[in-house]
């Protein structure tokens, strides 16, 4: 029996009543097209999972953020400060230090050895912006100066020639090892190293149908235009690094050579380009300070660095990795100097002057602690580069809680099931 209420009574019970919120003649197609209306029952979309905290700072096309540069200027400007007291301490014990020789005359023959000095700093910091050091810098300035023959020879412009082909030969060996057979830049600059230095002895006599012959030189145009051109070279290269595109650049180049990046044309032509470049500035330094020098009467190879006026004999290897990092460079590439590469230069070559007026007079007890004021300076170099990259980060990476905003959880389903067949090979390490 069916109850039938009594406002129905008398109705047919079997008729049913249509709903209104959905008219009988409509159907819902199997693709979902509604024609532009709104589904019935449609769920509630899933709300907007915001972009994490230093999106923005991240760019077009997920470009990293770069490095603030602010804090490196204000280094310089200490450097800056401290490169001035030092030469004003050289300028008043100028007669101790230089002699009886006229001023103009002594500083002259101390920027001509600072100049070739400089330039093989200049090229080991483009190395380590790059994000590959490249430690046959300077074996090739010692293999320039080690041959003067036929680096130099007669006609000191086929010399130089020489020169850009040895630099290019070293850049050929090294962007093979390191990006073909992904050896570390530093264990390829290293091996690029061991076989230029093997090279040294067979050149004797003729190369390549060229008659080797006794080294020519050139008037030297005076070591305040040499250190001059050294130095404008080295602050161009530096504003010219501050180019946004460039920096970019360098960072794809740096994430390349370690193996995080992609390695496409543009990448791998900047980096065999920057590569070309450190390696002819190196070169380069060899090749000027024979070209301007005496050979027999400073030495060849090593040996015509060894007499640098420094006071001592500090290596150029050393003496260009503390003038380096005291300019405030990144060891991991990240950035470099503007203005901090000359002005370290100039920095380490006065404190060395001094210390070498100090050690040579009544103090001579000083001459062993020598070693240990070259290891100071590279340790203070390296203690300020890293304290630099500290600060330089940018807002977005640095780990502070404070600095970024706490963020939203994305939603439940945007999370991968822990039952779903596909979501292991995401899940799951290779």
């Amino acid at each position: 029996m069916t109850y039938i209420p009594p406002e129905r009574d008398g109705e047919d019970p079997d008729r049913t009543r249509s709903l209104t919120t959905v008219p009988q003649d409509q159907t819902l197609p199997s693709d979902g097209d509604l024609g532009g209306r709104a589904a019935p029952y449609q769920p509630d979309a899933p709300p907007t999972v915001p972009f994490p905290a230093g999106a923005e700072a991240e760019g077009h096309a997920g470009r990293p953020p770069r490095d603030r540069v602010v804090f490196q200027l204000v280094w310089e400007v200490v450097l800056l400060l401290l490169a001035a007291n030092a030469l004003f301490m050289v300028y008043q014990r100028r007669e101790e230090i230089l002699g009886d020789v006229p001023l103009a005359d002594a500083l002259d023959e101390h920027m001509t050895f600072l100049a070739p000095v400089l330039l093989i700093a200049l090229a080991l910091g483009l190395s380590l912006r790059l994000g590959a050091v490249n430690l046959v810098v300077p074996t090739l300035a010692a293999l320039a100066a080690s041959a003067p023959e036929l680096f130099i020879g007669s006609d000191p412009w086929i010399g130089l020639g020489f020169t850009a082909a040895a630099a290019a030969v070293a850049t050929v060996l090294f962007v093979l090892l390191v990006l073909l057979l992904r050896v570390p830049p530093w264990l390829a600059g290293m091996a690029v190293a061991a076989g230029m230095v093997a090279l040294v002895p067979l050149i004797d006599g003729e190369v390549f149908g060229y008659e080797l012959s006794e080294a020519a030189s050139w008037d030297s145009p005076g070591g305040v235009w040499l250190l001059g051109g050294a130095a404008a070279l080295a602050v161009a290269g530096g504003l010219i690094g501050l180019a946004p595109g460039l920096r970019d650049r360098m960072t794809a180049v740096r994430e390349a050579v370690d193996g995080s990046g992609e390695r496409d044309a543009a990448t791998v032509g900047t980096f065999i380009g920057g590569v070309f470049a450190s390696s002819l500035l190196a070169a380069c330094a060899g090749f000027l300070l024979t070209v301007f020098r005496d050979v027999e009467e400073q030495g060849e190879g090593m040996f015509a660095f060894a007499v640098l006026p420094f006071g001592f004999f500090v290596g150029v290897e050393l003496f260009a990795l503390i003038v380096v990092f005291l300019a405030g460079t990144s060891p991991r590439g990240r950035r470099g100097g503007v203005f901090g590469t000359v002005l370290a230069a100039v920095l380490v070559w006065t404190v060395y002057v001094l210390w070498g007026s100090f050690a040579s007079g009544e103090e001579a007890g000083l001459q062993r602690w020598s070693g240990l004021l070259a290891f100071g300076l590279l340790a203070f170099g390296l203690v300020m580069a890293a304290v630099l990259d500290r600060l330089g980060r940018p807002k977005a990476s640095r780990p502070d809680e404070d600095l970024e905003p706490a963020q939203e959880p994305p939603p439940f389903d945007s999370q991968p099931s822990l039952f779903d067949p596909n979501a292991e090979s995401a899940t799951t390490p290779r």
